[in-house]
């Protein structure tokens, strides 16, 4: 798979090797690495990595959803709550989800992530949304046991491996949609328009925190509907499978395994 610069998007095979996927759309590639081989697999016989840089910056919005404010019991935030994941959180769009074997808590939270397409410092926010590259669909599956050890979040968001990562980047609309489902049950919904603070809100306050680069992540939030927030509360158990859809780009599906990998 080439971009139009000629470079090439690098994707894992299931044998674990590396290759070059062809036949390119469009939408999938910002930053690749040249391939170990001049192998071209079509796209059936690959799987797509996550749409993550290796130094990516993955900053998430807590309760950016009015539905999951309220499902949560908690007031309108006066400002964006950012949290941290890590590169090492993410997996792809169709790797297993090994449940560690501490959590027994383990909920699923899809949402709509931006990608970052520019060098950005303390951008206005009238002029924000430039920024952006597109969107990718991303599901931050979090411990609700190791979140609420404490009253910072980070443990409990940003374990290893747990978090799926779109590989196609489409681009920012007003209308798009955000749909989860478990076992093919719907279970959250949301689109990008509900948001309390949206993309250019959320560039304009993060970019005046911190640098943001090229492939840099912004998750918007999620919709109500988590597994935590239901009476009584659900979570996710090995053999279910996860699904992250953003609405006519692609869906992410992750089964749940044991941290033995069954």
């Amino acid at each position: 798979m080439r971009a139009d610069d000629g470079r090439d998007l690098l994707v894992r095979r299931d044998d674990g090797r590396l290759a070059v996927l062809g036949d390119w759309d469009g939408g999938r590639v910002l930053e690749a690495v040249p391939a170990p081989t001049g192998e071209v697999l079509d796209e059936a016989a690959a799987q797509p990595l996550p749409f993550v840089r290796e130094t990516a910056k993955i900053l998430c919005v807590g309760l950016n959803y009015r539905p999951h404010i309220e499902e949560m019991g908690r007031e309108a935030p006066t400002h964006p709550t950012l949290f941290a994941k890590f590169v090492d959180s993410c997996i792809g769009p169709a790797d297993d989800i090994a449940r560690p074997a501490d959590v027994d808590q383990l909920d699923w939270e899809g949402e709509i992530a931006l990608v970052v397409g520019a060098h950005v410092r303390d951008e206005p926010r009238e002029t924000a949304s430039y920024a952006v590259l597109g969107v990718l669909a991303l599901n931050d599956v979090t411990s609700r046991g190791h979140q609420y050890r404490t009253t910072q979040w980070l443990q409990g968001k940003a374990l290893d491996s747990l978090t799926p990562v779109g590989s196609i980047v489409a681009p920012l609309r007003g209308d798009i949609e955000i749909t989860t489902r478990v076992d093919g049950e719907v279970v959250q919904h949301g689109s990008i328009d509900e948001l309390v603070f949206g993309p250019a809100d959320l560039v304009a306050y993060a970019s005046a925190l911190v640098r943001l680069r090229p492939g840099d992540v912004i998750a918007t939030g999620t919709p109500g509907g988590v597994g935590h927030g239901m009476q009584p509360p659900r979570h996710l158990e090995p053999g279910q499978l996860l699904e992250t859809e953003l609405a006519g780009v692609e869906t992410l599906r992750n089964r749940i395994v044991g941290a033995g990998g069954a």
